[in-house]
């Protein structure tokens, strides 16, 4: 399995997706810190600056994740790449896992430089910076990334060729990110109004991008956004039994995902 991770993480390098991606968000990163704290917020809590990298991570990670996984492993299944690795005396469990693996620590890297760039320019520009907050508004673009890898190797193995990878890694993020809000918006609409509260709910946890989202906004003190009618939800969802919630929510879209191309893998690639 490590020989398999630095194997993807070497192709992953030798990109230019890669290479393009961490050219375009660490200069959206940077200019976003810079005229931040032009208008002098700073880095600390939930303000204009910190709301803009946030849409910058839920725009650009889901995208990236989706395109550079999925397309990888269908190229592999449609040069027969990955037949011939399933050939030789390992696991597909280890060969996922392996690439799985080499992704994550190439789009963790891109992140990483991103916000480094970043966190230079606010410390060069005098802005205020809380490092605690800094440091958790990474961790939860790091889990996003992670999240949207486990299904971007999922469409990788269900789509039979690299343009068809590409179709629905597109589709799925348009529908998760872009139409996602604005279909709960209309559906809550026609109910009555003690449904409410439980559909929000509900919604939120089965869109991951809207999960990372809220429990963001949550962490940087800025549940005021969600407005009055939403204080019930704030409140319990920045409480233990949110947080534990967020966790395993998160857990399973990373893990499920990964198990179904483990099962598709065992499957045989070959019959598809």
């Amino acid at each position: 399995m490590r020989y398999i991770a630095r194997q993807q993480m070497t192709l992953m390098m030798r990109s230019h997706w890669l290479a393009g991606f961490g050219l375009l968000f660490s200069s959206l990163a940077v200019m976003v810190a810079f005229l931040g704290n032009t208008g002098g917020t700073g880095f600390d809590g939930f303000n204009r600056m910190t709301a803009s990298l946030l849409n910058i991570n839920l725009l650009l990670i889901p995208l990236l994740s989706l395109l550079i996984g999925s397309l990888f492993l269908s190229g592999e299944k449609e040069d027969r790449g990955l037949l011939l690795l399933l050939t030789y005396p390992i696991s597909p469990w280890s060969v996922i896992l392996g690439k799985y693996a080499g992704l994550f620590v190439s789009v963790w890297s891109v992140l990483t430089f991103g916000y480094g760039a970043a966190l230079l320019v606010i410390f060069f520009a005098g802005g205020g910076v809380s490092v605690s907050l800094l440091i958790l508004f990474y961790l939860y673009s790091i889990l996003l990334a992670a999240i949207f890898l486990s299904l971007a190797m999922m469409i990788g193995i269900i789509a039979k060729t690299r343009f068809q990878a590409l179709g629905i890694s597109l589709i799925v993020w348009a529908f998760l990110v872009l139409f996602y809000e604005f279909i709960i918006m209309g559906l809550s609409m026609f109910l009555m109004k003690q449904w409410l509260l439980t559909m929000l709910t509900v919604s939120i946890f089965l869109n991951p991008v809207e999960l990372i989202r809220v429990q963001s906004i949550l962490s940087l003190d800025g549940a005021s956004v969600f407005g009055p009618r939403l204080y019930d939800l704030t409140i319990w969802a920045d409480g233990w039994i949110g947080k534990t919630l967020f966790v395993l929510a998160v857990l399973l879209w990373t893990v499920l995902p990964v198990l179904y191309t483990v099962y598709r893998t065992k499957r045989g690639v070959s019959d598809e």
